[in-house]
């Protein structure tokens, strides 16, 4: 059935395995592979050249894993969540799968306008001092007004502070045998990007660890949030009663 106004069929899905290795231009080419693919009822636009309707989140470093990417595909006509679920599925190559859909109405800001705060989890490397220099290093961080951060652009180097767009770090020891991780959330989408190597860059400079030892370990995004005052909330459950804290 035709809509007079299209809805906005949100979907939450990974970047594991390969794919991780996708730049943000390459991943959003092969989502749109995929939606064709799914035949999903999808809305294009564009005078000369017709082209998808399509939002993502912020894009995602290469080499970073994620359980939680975003994106918003306009529809012209209804289907339900598990049905579009059930259609991505078996048009996403390998890495990338489904964690759910929600459908949104047409009034619903993109999702790519929304995001603007990051959770991520670095495993650091093995014999690292969590309970003494990594924490110390977080302390000293957390405890500054102003980090510098040299960040080289390919047409410009620039010094950052990095500071105002940490918002919670924690250095933490697991079970013997299991890696220590890093928590980090960090500002990520409209009110500016903190990458989490950057922080991690850092960190390992006032924990005193050799470059080799940290520079390849690996970091994962686990959420996309919306700020609410305190409250960090899911795209995926903006609009409901309870939204997720």
């Amino acid at each position: 059935m035709e809509l007079p106004d299209p809805l906005r069929l949100r979907v939450e899905l990974t970047k594991l395995g390969r794919m991780r290795y996708l730049s943000h231009s390459e991943f959003s080419r092969t989502l749109m592979l995929a939606a064709r693919r799914s035949r999903l009822p999808l809305q294009y636009g564009g005078r000369k050249r017709s082209r998808m309707k399509i939002s993502l989140s912020p894009p995602l470093p290469i080499g970073t894993t994620s359980e939680c990417e975003l994106v918003d595909l306009s529809l012209t006509a209804y289907v339900s969540p598990v049905e579009a679920e059930g259609m991505l599925r078996g048009s996403l190559p390998e890495g990338m799968e489904v964690v759910r859909c929600r459908l949104m109405g047409s009034g619903a800001r993109p999702v790519g306008k929304l995001i603007d705060t990051a959770s991520y989890v670095a495993s650091l490397p093995e014999g690292a001092d969590v309970e003494g220099e990594w924490t110390q290093a977080v302390e000293e961080f957390l405890g500054r007004d102003a980090v510098d951060f040299e960040r080289v652009q390919p047409r410009r180097t620039r010094v950052v502070n990095l500071r105002p767009g940490v918002h919670r770090l924690a250095a933490l020891s697991e079970e013997p045998g299991s890696p220590a991780r890093l928590l980090m959330v960090l500002d990520d989408g409209t009110k500016g990007t903190v990458k989490p190597r950057e922080v991690l860059r850092v960190l390992a400079g006032m924990a005193g660890a050799p470059p080799g030892e940290w520079e390849d370990v690996p970091v994962h995004r686990d959420g996309l949030f919306v700020r609410r005052g305190d409250r960090l909330v899911s795209p995926m459950d903006l609009g409901k009663r309870k939204p997720a804290v």
